[in-house]
């Protein structure tokens, strides 16, 4: 046999195991590009209770929304809404914020950090709106419940809040 024939044998042989693999479309449906895409779903909630460090330790009650996600299920989009009030003074805080999420939803330890533009309202003094800074973190408590832990900045880093309360995620784990 010569050189030729054999390797056209050898191929003939492996060729038969070596059948075409099937196509795999990709998950996602159809039109579901690589490009910016947005989500508005009710995505996430969360309570909490804390203290504003600038008026003296007085208390604040807030809310936030997780009511879309950009670009990727990382990156949301929260309106938040806090009440603080301490001696004769009270003052709301509203802000629209984009946080990024280190972590998927499913995970023990969720840290995140976010910026937006906030509307302070104080009683006594007047309206401001400024830029707000938030950070911290969730732990898995249920499986559909996490406890948080979070820092807001707002006031060009002039006022600082420090919050504990509980996030739920749609969806469970």
């Amino acid at each position: 046999m010569t050189g030729a024939v054999r390797l056209a044998v050898i191929a003939l042989v492996l060729a038969a195991p070596a059948a075409a693999q099937e196509f795999q479309p990709p998950q996602g449906g159809r039109g579901e590009s690589g490009g910016a895409r947005l989500k508005i779903d009710l995505l996430g909630f969360s309570t909490r209770a804390g203290i504003d460090l600038r008026s003296g330790g007085s208390l604040v009650l807030g809310s936030t929304v997780d009511i879309a996600q950009l670009w990727s299920p990382s990156v949301r989009l929260r309106p938040s809404f806090e009440f603080s009030g301490g001696g004769s003074t009270t003052a709301e805080h509203v802000a629209l914020e984009v946080v990024y999420r280190f972590q998927p939803d499913q995970a023990e330890a969720i840290p995140y950090v976010g910026m937006g533009l906030g509307y302070f309202h104080v009683e006594s003094g007047g309206t401001k709106t400024w830029p707000t800074v938030v950070m911290g973190f969730e732990l898995r408590f249920r499986p559909s419940f996490n406890w948080l832990l979070e820092y807001h900045a707002l006031d060009r880093l002039d006022r600082h809040r420090f919050l504990v309360g509980l996030a739920t995620r749609g969806g469970g784990r």
